[in-house]
């Protein structure tokens, strides 16, 4: 069964299909993945490596950015990204 849907080959994100716990390896779609944190199925994960205020990627598109580094298998989601949409809202405030 597969783990990860991968939306755009632009993307450094990937959908989880199934829940992941530490230490599982994915081996799939050109990726080898060591999940670093548990990933509950529907959240993210990093496929590539992303620098702090970098760009979150998915669907093709910037939907916004890190809050921190985050690295290869880590979980990615609210505590370490910020809406680009909701990061103008509040600057507009």
């Amino acid at each position: 069964m597969r783990k990860l849907l991968i939306l755009n080959t632009h993307d450094n994100i990937a959908v989880v299909l199934t829940d992941l716990a530490i230490g599982d390896e994915i081996n799939e779609s050109g990726f080898a993945i060591k999940v670093l944190n548990m990933i509950p199925r529907g959240h993210k994960i990093a496929t590539k490596d992303i620098s702090k205020d970098d760009g979150i990627v998915k669907y093709g598109e910037r939907m916004g950015h890190a809050t921190t580094q985050i690295k290869v298998g880590e979980h990615v989601h609210t505590h370490n990204v910020l809406g680009d949409r909701l990061s103008v809202e509040q600057v507009s405030k």
